[in-house]
């Protein structure tokens, strides 16, 4: 699962080491436009000297093309070809799961326990959770996983596969081809006494939460008590997800409960701001079907070059272009020895949405059916569709039930 931001970033550093540099290439996320998307420097102390005009010619061919080069001493500073990366992004959508036959390799892993809640402790609700996103992570990275009972495990081949498991203590000698992924106790006192409990309080922190700070009102009791169960149940998965999962969670005081609660910019935040951009994308479908708006049109016909705020490329560059990096560096890049680390994509997640929430709150969305504002109105569009979706994907991931409407 290799993205074009990648791929391109491989192809420059195969370009600069045969013309006999020695690069370091970062990619930035702050300042775009007086920084550059990708910052080069040379490991030597001398002048990093290359023909710019030949570098951006060579770029044409690649995934991303360069726009424009910026060389300073041993430090280059490169900008993508903007309306060239928002077409190939987003018709790449790279964040959706690979159709085709898994390529990467066999991951085994255990099955979650299927126990209760109300007979589950809170480490064992988190080493499951660790169990089914780690699963899903491996999944959607190309890999066949096989789920299996933990005394089955360790007969499971290491040929061309890996094992992976949920410990609470790691071995002093991890057999071979084995990933052993600690998980952290989760200590508690008598306010908790099982998974079930605490999912239950917050079920009803969230519907505080979703009715004073969202405006939540959905007259169908019913519709709502299984929205409050499954908000609660979401919020007890990503206080669990937003600590790291080596650490031990101490909630055994109600001062520890609250202090390790991801209440302000966790799930409700995640809930509330899917199903924000899952209303716009509705109401733009009945003004379609009302016969006062325009379809979105294919990517081929999108103009790109009518996204010109910050925050839409940022969008782009450090989130949907980023996602493949992303699933890759949680799982540890798929190595016996690399460090899986779920609480990455949820940092991704919160990160995401904190930039999408101030950017649809500043720039209107959907405008009047007027000519003249239809095109940018269309090219934002495509770009909160394909957010939407990456969204959707990040979610089942993650486990959390969507919410498409508060």
């Amino acid at each position: 699962m290799e993205g074009i931001l990648t791929k391109t970033e491989k192809l420059l550093h195969s370009y600069l080491q045969d013309r006999g540099h020695t690069p370091v290439i970062k990619l930035l996320d702050k300042n775009l436009c007086q920084m550059g998307d990708l910052l080069v420097q040379s490991k030597a102390d001398s002048a990093l000297t290359l023909d710019e005009q030949a570098l951006l010619t060579a770029s044409r061919e690649w995934p991303l093309p360069f726009g424009a080069i910026s060389i300073a001493n041993n430090v280059a500073h490169i900008w993508f070809d903007r309306v060239a990366a928002f077409r190939a992004t987003l018709a790449e959508k790279e964040w959706q799961a690979d159709a085709r036959a898994p390529t990467a390799g066999t991951i085994y892993i255990e099955a979650p326990t299927g126990k209760e809640w109300a007979t589950m402790s809170l480490t064992e609700f988190r080493a499951d959770m660790l169990r089914t996103v780690v699963k899903n992570c491996f999944q959607h990275a190309g890999y066949t996983v096989v789920q299996t009972g933990e005394e089955q495990l360790a007969d499971c081949p290491t040929a061309n596969a890996t094992r992976v498991k949920i410990v609470q203590q790691k071995s002093k000698a991890v057999p071979e081809q084995c990933i052993e992924l600690l998980c952290g106790s989760v200590l508690t006192g008598s306010e908790i006494q099982n998974a079930a409990q605490y999912i239950g309080l917050r079920a009803n922190d969230m519907q505080l939460i979703a009715q004073h700070r969202y405006g939540l009102r959905l007259p169908d009791v019913s519709k709502l008590q299984r929205l409050v169960s499954s908000l609660g149940r979401s919020a007890a998965m990503v206080d669990m997800l937003h600590t790291r999962h080596t650490h031990v969670i101490d909630m055994r005081s109600q001062q520890g409960i609250l202090r390790n609660q991801c209440s302000s910019k966790g799930a409700s935040f995640i809930m509330y701001n899917y199903a924000r951009l899952a209303s716009i994308l509705r109401k733009h479908t009945e003004l379609v079907e009302q016969g006062a708006g325009t379809a979105i049109p294919p990517v081929a016909d999108i103009d790109f070059s009518l996204l010109t705020d910050p925050d839409e490329w940022l969008l782009l560059y450090a989130y949907l272009m980023r996602f493949p990096h992303t699933i890759q560096q949680t799982i540890g890049y798929g190595q016996p020895d690399g460090r899986i680390a779920p609480y990455h994509l949820l940092n991704f997640t919160l990160c995401l949405i904190k930039c999408l929430s101030k950017y649809y709150r500043r720039v209107r969305i959907l405008t009047e059916n007027r000519p003249r504002l239809q095109p940018v109105m269309l090219a934002r569009l495509y770009l909160i569709r394909s957010l939407f979706d990456m969204l959707r994907v990040i979610l089942n991931i993650l486990d959390l039930e969507p919410v498409e409407e508060m």
